[in-house]
């Protein structure tokens, strides 16, 4: 590998095709690729024929689009190595009359929209490295900040605490008397075992006596350590709260004028996935969901447009791989075959990703455009074959026809579309921007502003 710095050999394969083994051994290979026809053969549906297409309803008014940033600080001398997480998390509530105003167009320009959305921020500030707040360790620093920040930061006027114990609820976590059951105290030298604590303020572990905090369970303290880079914690942290203001912006509306979901879209940066220690919450965070759809479903109303977008990874990278060879617009649906035979390596007899997603891929191809068009990896709620709508019971639905919000989705998407960036959407670019924590520029300045407030 060069250093960072490094020019490459730009004549470096020379030396090589004068190898004659080498050469030798490449032309023994014997390629077996798929026909043409079945290299061009997918699977996917005409946006005209996708369920919801003969009639779209009513048009969306509003769009809430969702981003995240965090960055980890060294303050002062790096020989001491003292660092701090931030996390930034923008969602920007979008009103669409302002996209319908550049309707004649073929794309919008977010410089026309970015004065008239209005901004709501969720910030925390987590000890890190040789760090600590009001504990011992680092280790039990995070864990306390964690319940703190949970407690103290809102959504619309809903605390983080209060979203993420109706999480713990549906999750069937919570058991007699309001208690949380812990598998294992959470104390780094503590190996007792399971235990119920209160859910709603500090415990304590009965045999080493160790402070315990309700926001425990998310085991997100598992990733921290003492006197190394704590990057990895941060990033599932920054992750369960994305998925936590984006919900409690859909749990505002549902509390004040539910009917309002209808013409109200949700769309994140990232799918709709919780990974690593608190892969749990992925299965309330669905149930929630499911809630609305059925209140929709059952008073005759349209189906909830909720999104995740894959703006990198292995989806977004196939997408890119075949989106020369979609005609738009289209949507192909990712069956577990497909997943695996063509995006992510995996066990086939096991639907993909059942621990971790709420939501089930997608994948648009527009019919118009610069270039080859937009094409977008997204994600909508799933569905499962057992148990009514919103039930985690059998296998994941991979008839679209169960996805009623498909056409809806992809009308959206297609008002969304900017070319200020390749594959952009409005809502994001930003949410993003209103995010975005530069790496190197942000250290510097965070480092600054905790020297000077800790004198």
């Amino acid at each position: 590998m060069p250093y960072p710095t490094q020019v490459p050999n730009s004549i470096g394969h020379v030396e090589s095709i004068k190898d004659e083994t080498l050469i030798e051994d490449i032309g023994e290979f014997k390629y077996n690729p798929p026909s043409p026809k079945e290299a061009n053969a997918f699977d996917s549906v005409p946006v005209r024929d996708l369920p919801g297409a003969e009639d779209l309803g009513p048009p969306f008014v509003s769009v809430y689009g969702l981003d995240g940033s965090r960055v980890e600080v060294p303050v002062g001398d790096p020989r001491f190595d003292k660092r701090i997480g931030v996390i930034d998390i923008a969602l920007v509530e979008l009103d669409l009359t302002t996209i319908d105003e550049q309707a004649r167009q073929a794309y919008v320009t977010p410089s026309k929209v970015r004065n008239l959305g209005e901004e709501h921020h969720v910030r925390m500030a987590l000890p890190s490295t040789n760090t600590r707040y009001n504990a011992p360790t680092v280790h039990e620093s995070w864990r306390l900040m964690t319940f703190q920040n949970f407690q103290q930061k809102e959504v619309f006027g809903q605390s983080l605490f209060d979203i993420y114990y109706d999480l713990l609820d549906r999750a069937n976590r919570l058991v007699t008397h309001g208690r949380i059951r812990l598998e294992q105290c959470p104390a780094q030298d503590c190996t007792y075992g399971q235990q119920f604590i209160n859910s709603t303020k500090p415990d304590t572990c009965p045999k080493c006596g160790a402070n315990i905090y309700p926001t425990d369970p998310l085991r997100v303290h598992e990733r921290v350590a003492g006197s190394q880079s704590n990057e990895a914690a941060l990033n599932v942290l920054m992750g369960l709260i994305e998925h936590m203001v984006l919900l409690g912006a859909a749990d505002s509306i549902w509390n004040k004028n539910p009917e309002q979901l209808e013409t109200t879209a949700f769309i994140k940066d990232g799918p709709l996935a919780q990974f690593d220690t608190a892969a749990w919450i992925h299965q309330p965070l669905h149930n929630k969901l499911s809630q609305f759809q059925r209140f929709l479903r059952d008073t005759n109303r349209e189906p909830l447009v909720y999104m995740g977008i894959h703006k990198t990874g292995d989806f977004a990278a196939y997408a890119q791989e075949v989106r020369d060879y979609l005609t738009g617009p289209t949507v192909l649906p990712f069956s577990n075959d497909d997943i695996y035979e063509h995006v992510i390596a995996g066990d086939r007899t096991k639907d993909y990703a059942k621990k971790t997603y709420y939501g089930k891929n997608f994948l648009y191809k527009s019919g118009k455009g610069n270039g080859t068009g937009h094409c977008l990896p997204f994600l909508i709620p799933r569905r499962y074959q057992g148990g009514r709508l919103g039930e985690k019971k059998g296998e994941i639905v991979q008839n679209v026809d169960a996805y009623t919000e498909l056409a809806r989705a992809v009308s959206l998407l297609e008002r969304l579309r900017t070319v200020q960036h390749k594959d952009g959407l409005i809502p994001l670019v930003l949410a993003h921007e209103a995010a975005s924590i530069p790496e190197e520029l942000g250290r510097r300045v965070f480092g600054r502003v905790a020297e000077e407030v800790a004198r």
